[in-house]
């Protein structure tokens, strides 16, 4: 038997200089000399608080769960698409609820402070619009497909920036 030993030297370069470590970076910030310059400063927009009356358009579909035995399960197969819906308060909302369905009617329905209660034909539309109130989650659901059929409003505080006056940047 024959044993072939082989050393292989392999070599490396490397045409682009390895990525500094945090380490490093932070000795040649300290060994760097910073470039002095006069301060200026520049005046900035001032930052304020989110737009609270923004327009959300949702275009809401019904749909069903496939290759579910409605019979076994004895609860309908409807949902709704997208079954989440998230706006600010104070933004206009508008609704295009699709019933996609060419057999049943469905019905979009929310409480308070919403109110909003229609059935809406097979292969028809309707379209629904109110201003976001409150903070809260709201239920929607159809009046005929529950406990399946339903889904929820998110309403949220609009995000808050901080105002700033002015920047001061060293050239």
């Amino acid at each position: 038997m024959i044993v072939i030993v082989a050393t292989i030297f392999v070599s490396s370069f490397s045409i682009i200089p390895p990525f500094p470590t945090t380490n490093q970076r932070i000795a040649n910030a300290q060994t760097t000399p910073a470039r002095t310059s006069p301060a200026t400063t520049v005046p900035t927009a001032p930052l304020t608080s989110a737009a609270s009356s923004t327009n959300k358009i949702f275009y809401l579909f019904t749909a069903e769960h496939q290759g579910v035995n409605q019979t076994k399960l004895g609860i309908p197969l409807d949902t709704f698409s997208p079954d989440t819906l998230e706006v600010n308060t104070g933004g206009n909302v508008t609704i295009h609820f699709y019933n996609l369905d060419l057999t049943y009617n469905h019905t979009f329905t929310i409480g308070a402070p919403y109110n909003a209660d229609k059935i809406v034909a097979p292969g028809q539309n309707a379209t629904f619009k109110f201003k976001a109130a409150e903070e809260g989650i709201y239920r929607f659901y159809c009046r005929l497909h529950l406990p399946t059929m339903e889904g929820q409003l998110i309403v949220l505080l609009p995000p808050v920036v901080e105002k700033t006056a002015t920047a001061t940047v060293t050239k």
